[in-house]
């Protein structure tokens, strides 16, 4: 009988990536995924995030919405509100609050494989921001971000990995540094749970960023940039095939700052989404 349930497990999830994908991928959250929504599948996404750096805290809600043009292309823009509180030493807080720069973005899934049990596939993302939030948050020029990503997915294990570039314009003689990014990801399914149950699958990411000095009037600023490289624990769990909550925390375990600069401390992040 339990050969027989995982017989049948595995033809319903083999039905749903060649036909129709109407279920979400299982993805991490800290990094890129070749994750495609399928033709005509409208995917809504919030995305709330808070991290500190020193004297600095901020929380961020996201909410992004994804169309699925074809199988494998899709399109969507992101609004993201965002709250920055200050806290110096001696001084009392203050804050600011407002939109931030909303970003439009394309994925192409330009390879997917199925197999027994198993699919591959990679994608290429390109994004960028307009420069229309509030001046208090956000900067007057754009910023773009160029990834590609490779993954497999199973009934059981998970892998995923990518490589991204973060593109910022000078902005009134500032420009902050560009960032490269590097992850890896492995997922496990603890339980391969029923077509009616509730689906967890458990994720750790190994995320790598390195971030150039910033820009001021031409020259470097020598209290900036850095490699930074994090673990992030995370879980996922899809009570339907339409309705998904992930969250995990990015968690630094080495900093190699340039000049004096506070270091950065773990990142929280909660996204929940939802497929029409």
């Amino acid at each position: 009988m339990r050969l027989l349930r995982k017989i049948a497990i595995l033809i319903t999830f083999a039905l749903i990536a060649v036909i129709n994908e109407p279920a979400f991928a299982h993805a991490p959250i800290f990094m890129m995924a070749p994750e495609a929504p399928g033709k005509g599948a409208f995917d809504l996404h919030t995305n709330i995030e808070h991290n500190k750096q020193g004297g600095k805290r901020r929380t961020r809600v996201e909410q992004e919405f994804t169309f699925g043009l074809s199988r494998d292309f899709s399109l969507g823009f992101a609004i993201p509100l965002e709250r920055q509180e200050y806290t110096a030493q001696g001084a009392q807080q203050t804050s600011v609050t407002g939109v931030d720069n909303p970003k439009f973005f394309g994925q192409w899934r330009f390879w997917d494989k199925d197999v027994l049990g198993a699919k591959y596939s990679s994608a290429l993302r390109l994004s960028a921001t307009a420069p229309v939030g509030d001046k208090n948050i956000a900067r007057d020029k754009s910023s773009f971000l160029a990834g590609l990503a490779y993954g497999m997915e199973s009934l059981k294990w998970y892998y995923t990995f990518d490589a991204r570039y973060l593109n910022n314009l000078e902005d009134n003689g500032s420009k902050p540094g560009d960032r490269f990014f590097a992850d890896a990801a492995v997922g496990l399914r603890p339980h391969l749970a029923g077509l009616e149950e509730t689906d967890i699958v458990l994720y750790l990411e190994f995320n790598y960023m390195n971030e150039l000095k910033t820009r001021l009037n031409g020259g470097d600023n020598p209290d900036s940039g850095g490699d930074y490289f994090f673990i992030s624990p995370e879980i996922l769990i899809s009570p339907s095939n339409r309705l998904m909550i992930r969250g995990g925390f990015l968690i630094p375990v080495y900093q190699d700052l340039n000049g004096v600069q506070q270091p950065k401390d773990s990142t929280f992040k909660i996204t929940m989404e939802a497929r029409f």
